[in-house]
């Protein structure tokens, strides 16, 4: 048998495939790490882009190179607003000056336009409102006087009522002043001319019980308290029905006739000063007062008095607002009293609660001196 050849067809490539072998937990976990760092960082770019626009817009906020602006304006943007400005305020300020130039030349140096019923002060009231103040006054936010027998408190509290009277209660030699009388009463005094008065037309000699010798009283623990009335510019007191406990302190008696508060008759009023305790409890202790005042500089029991002649105050410089000094004798040891000064006349009015016509302060006397004593015993 012949040999036959048999032809061969080349055969088509065969696809070969590689099957995996199976993944290790080691080799699945460490994919999974590599594919959250990748996420992490993805998330801190995405995230410091925000930060590095704010920052890159503050920055060229305040300074922009490419612009060349400041503040997101140009040089010659800022010149222009600055020169705007400047002519705006300018002219503002001119127009405000021109307007307080006419505002005080309308006003007048010596007399306020309103006073008296005319202004604030009479409002819910027919009366103005007198005021009044004392001294001595250490603290200005407290009214508590301690009477010591301790020197350096006595000196402490003296001083406080001397630096008061250099101040305002002396009249130097150059003063524009003049004797005021019944017959010349300051409502008739020049412009700018006070009454002749100050501080030693009542302490007017060294061995008065409120001299400086002997520390206005605090010496011997019998304290002189200066009572005064506020200055009310044109305030003057009027003719009329004196209060009830005046008329018994001068032991007169009036009577008021019909219709006498819308017409007053008769001489001016003084204007009288009393003090009392303010509770019952400090008006059974507080029974020796002596009042010193222009009245009766040597003294009075009764009552202080002002001379109608010495108002009205007319805001002249000099001008020393007449006072009455008050001394309390006799004061209880350790015991804190309440002490209320009113001012009497036909057209004041009191008003507890305003403290209308009225003034209060309080008075402890102590020996702290016998108690260190006491305790070193």
């Amino acid at each position: 048998m012949a040999d036959t050849e048999i032809e061969q067809k080349p055969h088509a490539p065969v696809a070969i495939s590689t099957i995996p072998e199976n993944p290790t937990v080691g080799e699945v976990e460490s994919e999974a790490a590599s594919k959250k760092l990748k996420d992490a960082k993805k998330a801190k770019v995405s995230s410091d882009k925000p930060k590095k626009n704010l920052v890159q817009g503050f920055t060229n906020f305040f300074y922009n190179p490419r612009m060349k602006t400041v503040f997101g304006r140009s040089s010659l943007n800022w010149a222009k607003l600055a020169a705007f400005y400047t002519v705006f305020y300018f002219c503002l300020g001119c127009f405000f000056v021109g307007l307080l130039y006419i505002f005080a030349f309308s006003l007048n140096e010596h007399e306020p336009r309103y006073y008296n019923e005319e202004s604030t002060m009479a409002i819910r009231t027919t009366a103005t409102v007198v005021g009044m103040g004392f001294r001595p006054q250490p603290r200005v936010d407290d009214n508590l006087i301690v009477v010591s027998n301790d020197p350096d408190q006595q000196a402490r509290i003296a001083s406080s009522l001397r630096l008061y009277r250099d101040v305002y209660l002396v009249q130097g030699n150059d003063a524009k002043t003049e004797n005021c009388t019944a017959e010349e009463p300051a409502s008739e005094l020049p412009e700018s001319t006070a009454c002749l008065f100050n501080w030693f037309h009542i302490v007017n000699t060294d061995n008065h019980p409120c001299s400086d010798n002997n520390m206005y009283g605090f010496k011997k623990e019998q304290p002189c308290v200066l009572v005064k009335l506020n200055k009310v510019y044109g305030w003057t007191p009027l003719a009329g029905h004196l209060p009830e406990n005046i008329q018994e302190l001068r032991g007169i008696r009036t009577q008021e006739s019909r219709g006498s508060r819308t017409k007053k008759t008769g001489p001016v009023s003084d204007v009288y000063i009393t003090c009392d305790g303010t509770n019952p409890a400090d008006r059974d202790v507080l029974n020796d007062i002596v009042y010193y005042s222009l009245d009766k500089p040597s003294g009075s029991t009764k009552y202080g008095a002002i001379p109608n002649y010495y108002f009205p105050y007319r805001n002249a410089r000099d001008h020393v607002q007449p006072f009455v000094l008050v001394q309390f004798k006799n004061l209880p040891i350790d015991r804190l009293i309440s002490v209320t000064c009113k001012v009497w006349a036909p057209n004041i009015e009191h008003d507890t609660r305003a403290m209308r016509g009225m003034t209060s302060f309080q008075l402890y006397r102590t020996h702290p001196n016998e108690k260190s004593d006491n305790n070193d015993d």
